[in-house]
């Protein structure tokens, strides 16, 4: 089970996809940066790997990236586990689609 980890670089711009819980593949590549990705032989859910980020500074070892946009995740982040796709909130996380 493979998890990623996309971390928000236009904050402006989450309302719009809140309101439509669909995201594009041009969107994801351009407006989100991906920080985070392991691979994982257990059951997981996009509610553990919140809790994760929110409370640990170096959640489940070394970052892809050392450079981004803010620390800790936040809401409008996106959790991807293998190919289902999860928007970040105030708490948890709400399943979004993926349009091509």
């Amino acid at each position: 089970m493979e998890a990623k980890v996309y971390f928000c670089t236009e904050p402006d711009s989450i309302g719009t996809i809140l309101r439509a819980q669909k995201i594009s593949r041009q969107a994801l590549d351009t407006i989100y940066e991906l920080v985070w990705q392991c691979e994982f032989k257990n059951i997981l859910n996009a509610g553990r790997i919140w809790l994760k980020f929110r409370e640990e500074e170096r959640p489940f070892g070394i970052p892809l990236r050392q450079k981004r946009s803010h620390r800790k995740i936040s809401p409008g982040d996106i959790i991807q586990i293998d190919n289902v796709f999860y928007m970040v909130g105030q708490v948890g996380a709400i399943q979004i689609e993926l349009a091509d």
